[in-house]
Protein backbone atom coordinates (compact mmCIF):
# COMPACT_ATOMS: atom_id res chain seq x y z
CA UNK A 1 0.00 0.00 0.00
CA UNK A 2 1.42 3.06 -1.18
CA UNK A 3 0.74 6.10 0.81
CA UNK A 4 0.47 9.22 -1.07
CA UNK A 5 2.47 12.28 -0.25
CA UNK A 6 -0.69 14.12 0.73
CA UNK A 7 -1.64 11.42 3.19
CA UNK A 8 1.90 11.28 4.54
CA UNK A 9 1.96 15.08 4.89
CA UNK A 10 -1.39 15.02 6.67
CA UNK A 11 -0.24 12.28 9.03
CA UNK A 12 2.99 14.15 9.80
CA UNK A 13 1.03 17.38 10.30
CA UNK A 14 -1.43 15.61 12.61
CA UNK A 15 1.50 14.05 14.46
CA UNK A 16 3.18 17.47 14.86
CA UNK A 17 -0.10 19.01 16.03
CA UNK A 18 -0.71 16.17 18.52
CA UNK A 19 2.86 16.37 19.85
CA UNK A 20 2.58 20.18 20.04
CA UNK A 21 -0.74 19.96 21.91
CA UNK A 22 0.67 17.37 24.34
CA UNK A 23 3.83 19.43 24.93
CA UNK A 24 1.80 22.63 25.23
CA UNK A 25 -0.58 21.08 27.76
CA UNK A 26 2.37 19.70 29.68
CA UNK A 27 4.04 23.15 29.76
CA UNK A 28 0.77 24.84 30.77
CA UNK A 29 0.08 22.28 33.53
CA UNK A 30 3.60 22.75 34.89
CA UNK A 31 3.13 26.53 34.79
CA UNK A 32 -0.19 26.22 36.61
CA UNK A 33 1.41 23.94 39.23
CA UNK A 34 4.30 26.38 39.69
CA UNK A 35 1.90 29.33 40.02
CA UNK A 36 -0.12 27.40 42.60
CA UNK A 37 3.06 26.53 44.50
CA UNK A 38 4.26 30.15 44.33
CA UNK A 39 0.85 31.35 45.55
CA UNK A 40 0.98 28.86 48.46
CA UNK A 41 4.51 29.95 49.34
CA UNK A 42 3.48 33.61 49.17
CA UNK A 43 0.51 32.89 51.43
CA UNK A 44 2.81 31.07 53.84
CA UNK A 45 5.31 33.95 53.78
CA UNK A 46 2.50 36.45 54.31
CA UNK A 47 1.23 34.45 57.28
CA UNK A 48 4.73 34.21 58.75
CA UNK A 49 5.23 37.95 58.21
CA UNK A 50 1.98 38.63 60.03
CA UNK A 51 3.08 36.29 62.83
CA UNK A 52 6.42 38.10 62.99
CA UNK A 53 4.70 41.50 63.15
CA UNK A 54 2.42 40.20 65.89
CA UNK A 55 5.45 38.86 67.77
CA UNK A 56 7.21 42.22 67.44
CA UNK A 57 4.11 44.00 68.73
CA UNK A 58 3.91 41.61 71.67
CA UNK A 59 7.61 42.10 72.32
CA UNK A 60 7.13 45.89 72.40
CA UNK A 61 4.22 45.46 74.84
CA UNK A 62 6.33 43.17 77.01
CA UNK A 63 9.19 45.67 76.97
CA UNK A 64 6.78 48.41 78.03
CA UNK A 65 5.40 46.25 80.84
CA UNK A 66 8.93 45.29 81.88
CA UNK A 67 10.00 48.95 81.98
CA UNK A 68 6.94 49.85 84.04
CA UNK A 69 7.66 46.95 86.40
CA UNK A 70 11.28 48.06 86.76
CA UNK A 71 10.14 51.59 87.60
CA UNK A 72 7.70 50.25 90.18
CA UNK A 73 10.44 48.07 91.67
CA UNK A 74 12.80 51.03 91.79
CA UNK A 75 10.11 53.13 93.49
CA UNK A 76 9.52 50.30 95.98
CA UNK A 77 13.27 50.03 96.60
CA UNK A 78 13.31 53.75 97.35
CA UNK A 79 10.35 53.40 99.72
CA UNK A 80 11.82 50.32 101.46
CA UNK A 81 15.60 50.39 100.93
CA UNK A 82 18.06 47.54 101.48
CA UNK A 83 19.70 49.41 104.36
CA UNK A 84 17.78 51.60 106.78
CA UNK A 85 19.50 54.86 105.76
CA UNK A 86 18.38 56.33 109.06
CA UNK A 87 20.60 59.39 108.59
CA UNK A 88 18.78 60.41 105.41
CA UNK A 89 15.45 59.68 107.08
CA UNK A 90 16.32 61.87 110.08
CA UNK A 91 17.52 64.69 107.83
CA UNK A 92 14.21 64.57 106.01
CA UNK A 93 12.28 64.68 109.31
CA UNK A 94 14.46 67.58 110.47
CA UNK A 95 13.74 69.54 107.29
CA UNK A 96 9.99 68.89 107.68
CA UNK A 97 10.13 70.11 111.29
CA UNK A 98 12.08 73.24 110.41
CA UNK A 99 9.67 73.98 107.57
CA UNK A 100 6.68 73.59 109.92
CA UNK A 101 8.35 75.42 112.88
CA UNK A 102 8.13 72.40 115.14
CA UNK A 103 10.63 71.79 117.97
CA UNK A 104 12.07 68.29 118.37
CA UNK A 105 12.18 67.39 122.05
CA UNK A 106 13.60 63.91 121.74
CA UNK A 107 14.22 61.00 119.46
CA UNK A 108 14.83 57.46 120.58
CA UNK A 109 15.20 54.32 118.47
CA UNK A 110 13.31 51.31 119.81
CA UNK A 111 14.28 47.62 119.39
CA UNK A 112 14.00 46.39 115.80
CA UNK A 113 11.57 43.66 114.80
CA UNK A 114 12.66 41.14 112.19
CA UNK A 115 9.94 39.87 109.85
CA UNK A 116 10.19 37.40 106.93
CA UNK A 117 10.80 39.96 104.17
CA UNK A 118 11.82 43.09 106.04
CA UNK A 119 13.02 44.56 109.32
CA UNK A 120 10.82 47.05 111.14
CA UNK A 121 12.70 49.85 112.93
CA UNK A 122 10.45 51.70 115.40
CA UNK A 123 11.45 55.23 116.43
CA UNK A 124 9.96 57.32 119.24
CA UNK A 125 9.71 60.98 118.25
CA UNK A 126 8.78 63.67 120.79
CA UNK A 127 8.11 67.17 119.52
CA UNK A 128 5.98 70.25 120.15
CA UNK A 129 4.38 72.96 118.08
CA UNK A 130 1.03 74.39 117.07
CA UNK A 131 -1.70 71.88 116.28
CA UNK A 132 -2.05 72.93 112.62
CA UNK A 133 1.72 72.66 112.07
CA UNK A 134 1.72 69.24 113.73
CA UNK A 135 -1.15 68.18 111.47
CA UNK A 136 0.83 69.31 108.39
CA UNK A 137 3.95 67.54 109.65
CA UNK A 138 2.02 64.29 110.09
CA UNK A 139 0.70 64.68 106.55
CA UNK A 140 4.26 65.28 105.29
CA UNK A 141 5.43 62.13 107.06
CA UNK A 142 2.61 60.07 105.55
CA UNK A 143 3.27 61.30 102.02
CA UNK A 144 7.07 61.22 102.04
CA UNK A 145 8.90 58.95 99.58
CA UNK A 146 9.79 56.51 102.36
CA UNK A 147 7.40 53.92 103.75
CA UNK A 148 6.66 54.92 107.31
CA UNK A 149 3.92 53.54 109.53
CA UNK A 150 2.68 55.62 112.44
CA UNK A 151 1.84 53.08 115.10
CA UNK A 152 1.09 55.11 118.20
CA UNK A 153 0.48 58.79 118.68
CA UNK A 154 -0.26 60.77 121.82
CA UNK A 155 -1.11 64.46 121.50
CA UNK A 156 -1.35 66.56 124.65
CA UNK A 157 -2.07 70.24 124.93
CA UNK A 158 -0.32 72.47 127.40
CA UNK A 159 -2.55 74.70 129.54
CA UNK A 160 -0.11 77.59 129.50
CA UNK A 161 0.94 77.76 125.85
CA UNK A 162 -1.02 77.25 122.65
CA UNK A 163 1.32 74.41 121.70
CA UNK A 164 0.73 70.69 121.64
CA UNK A 165 3.20 68.01 122.57
CA UNK A 166 3.29 64.84 120.48
CA UNK A 167 4.76 61.45 121.35
CA UNK A 168 4.84 59.46 118.11
CA UNK A 169 6.02 55.90 117.61
CA UNK A 170 6.66 55.45 113.89
CA UNK A 171 8.30 52.56 112.09
CA UNK A 172 10.53 52.64 109.03
CA UNK A 173 11.54 49.54 107.16
CA UNK A 174 14.57 47.93 105.54
CA UNK A 175 14.88 44.72 103.56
Amino acid sequence: MALGIKKLDRMCLIMVVVVSVICGSWVVSRGVKQQRQIRQENDLLFKRLNDLNLAETNLQRLKTVLDATRKELQALNERIPDSAKIGEFLKQIDSFMKERKIVLIGLRPLPTVKEKLYTKIPILLMFKGSFINIYHLLHDLETMNRTMVMEKILITKSDIAQECRVDLVASVFER
